[in-house]
């Protein structure tokens, strides 16, 4: 089962899918719905380390790669789903800023949605600060279905986000907490809801 993650065999279709070839197209589908993504950086591919799923920037020099964790490993359905959540860090790197509650959101919607479809497995986070970001995302959803790509048209990164941001892409109707929180950086969000 590991194999199919890194070992493209033929098939009467064409290839198999591998994590590679997977990050290229969750990455064609998040630039279609939300926006080029920042071409500044350079994703490097896919490993696997420690217990939590992040993106880091090696070399300090404007690389970025993903890590899924160790347990994804024997599960491709997981590190699918991990995949498609850190991808979403790949619109906008930020270099080691914190990401905001907007942008930890739309990764745990879209990788649960990617999941679901793909993989025909429901995912949802193993943290409830990603599930609470999630919420708040598909709140403002509500209010107004393409918020992400009017934000992103007026400023790409989301990490660079704030009020004004808002207010230029005609999203002043958001209510001030909800948009105060999707602007919070994650980690201060996480340590607020303990």
């Amino acid at each position: 089962m590991i194999d199919s993650l890194f070992v493209s065999q033929s098939s009467p279709t064409g290839p198999t899918w591998t994590l590679t070839t997977r990050m290229g197209d969750i990455l064609q589908e998040l630039e279609r719905k939300y926006g080029p993504r920042d071409l500044t950086y350079t994703p490097l591919g896919v490993e696997f380390h420690g217990d939590i799923p992040h993106i880091w920037y090696p070399g300090n020099c404007k690389h970025v790669a993903i890590r899924l964790s160790m347990a994804a490993l024997p599960n491709p359905s997981r590190a699918l789903y991990q995949l498609a959540h850190e991808c979403v860090h790949l619109l906008s790197p930020s270099g080691g800023s914190a990401a905001p509650v907007l942008e930890e959101g739309l990764a745990t919607i879209f990788s649960e949605d990617y999941a679901l479809r793909i993989c025909k497995q429901h995912f949802t986070p193993e943290l409830p600060a990603y599930a609470s970001a999630a919420a708040d995302l598909r709140e403002l959803l509500e209010i107004e279905p393409f918020a992400v790509e009017r934000l992103r048209n007026v400023e790409p990164a989301f990490y660079k986000m704030g009020l004004e941001t808002f207010v230029q892409a005609g999203l002043g109707e958001v209510p001030a907490n909800l948009r105060d929180r999707l602007l919070m950086p994650f980690s201060d969000f996480r340590t607020k809801l303990g």
